[in-house]
């Protein structure tokens, strides 16, 4: 029984303000162990009605739809409503993984509305969580970004929640083994030319020196509350208007504040007036705050679609011209798509 290795009861019993989940099953020995965690509560509780299974078949694998009714079928056996979605379209050539991933969440945020599913419960464990910690530590993330995967995300804008995240991916795998379940083997998961598949095949030699996968995700817990205590310095401290293009600080101010705390308000005015992008590499936002908090006064400089210039008094951040027309142009482009969709109809 499921409930002899993981507690079910602990994986969705905190889910009970969502009337309907959505369960993502690729098929793989971790999501079919969360289909069978599913069906342990379902069944104690009588709540089959409260789960909906979406499976996706990304069309890049000759296997991959005959994967997809296996979940779908299995899912139906164990008393669950089920539906197949598949990646139409060509493919990219490049950024594969990340595309997939895109695609995947966009078909099952468009299908839940019609099912009343509210939330999507996904099979990240673990070991995902230390595998995101060790890729975002490469790339030079800061804080925010060490923080690994939240237990609740919002994904353009489909709300998720990872509920196995402390649970190690060898216990999913001993419940899948004892069930009459067959889970799929994607090739891609031990192909090292992608990223998180390098990380992965390194973290054994890792837990060898004592860094194991738990222990990230302890790190990851730690760089979570210190994230959210800078959130919170950061803004009281600043004074941005997104709206009209532009953010300030006096320089007073952003020099009286702890290094962290004031890389963040410049991360967080880049970020709000240049349009939200997110950078991984910290080290550039550092090194313009140094300049700004050292140097009297700055001349105009760029950086994220944002020109900074600090007149000694006060630190002024507006969207770079080109930026903002370009964002202008896509907006009334939607509006004239928006306009002729409606023509039509």
């Amino acid at each position: 029984m499921p409930g002899d290795v993981i507690d079910s009861e602990a994986i969705f019993a905190p889910l009970a303000e969502f009337r309907r989940l959505g369960l993502a099953v690729s098929g793989g020995p971790d999501s079919l162990a969360l289909l069978l965690l599913a069906a342990a509560f379902a069944d104690r509780h009588g709540a089959h009605a409260r789960f909906v299974v979406y499976s996706v078949d990304h069309a890049l694998r000759p296997e991959a739809a005959a994967e997809a009714a296996y979940v779908a079928d299995a899912a139906q056996r164990l008393g669950f409503a089920a539906r197949v979605l598949r990646w139409e379209g060509p493919k990219p050539t490049t950024g594969i993984q990340q595309a997939a991933r895109t695609a995947r969440y966009g078909l099952i945020a468009a299908a839940m509305p019609a099912d009343g599913a509210e939330i999507l419960v996904t099979a990240h464990h673990l070991a995902d969580q230390a595998e995101t910690v060790l890729m975002r530590l490469a790339h030079g993330s800061g804080i925010e970004g060490l923080r690994g995967m939240d237990y609740f995300a919002e994904i353009g804008g489909l709300a998720v929640v990872r509920p196995l995240l402390g649970i190690d991916p060898a216990d999913l795998g001993r419940l899948v083994a004892a069930s009459d379940l067959v889970p799929a083997q994607d090739p891609g998961n031990l192909d090292p030319g992608y990223e998180r598949v390098r990380w992965r095949q390194m973290l054994p030699q890792l837990a060898a020196l004592g860094l194991d996968a738990r222990r990230l995700s302890r790190f990851a817990d730690r760089m979570r509350d210190a994230d959210l205590a800078l959130t919170e310095m950061a803004t009281a401290a600043m004074t941005a208007e997104p709206a009209s293009g532009s953010g300030r600080i006096t320089r007073a101010a952003l020099v009286r504040l702890p290094r962290a705390v004031a890389t963040r308000v410049v991360a967080r005015l880049l970020a709000e007036v240049g349009g939200g992008q997110k950078p991984h590499d910290l080290a550039p936002v550092e090194t313009l705050t140094d300049r700004l908090r050292m140097e009297p006064a700055l001349k105009r400089t760029s950086l994220h679609g944002c020109l900074i210039s600090s007149d000694g008094a006060t630190i002024t951040v507006v969207r770079e011209a080109g930026r903002q027309a370009a964002r202008q142009s896509a907006v009334r482009s939607a509006r004239m798509r928006s306009d002729t969709s409606v023509t039509r109809n």
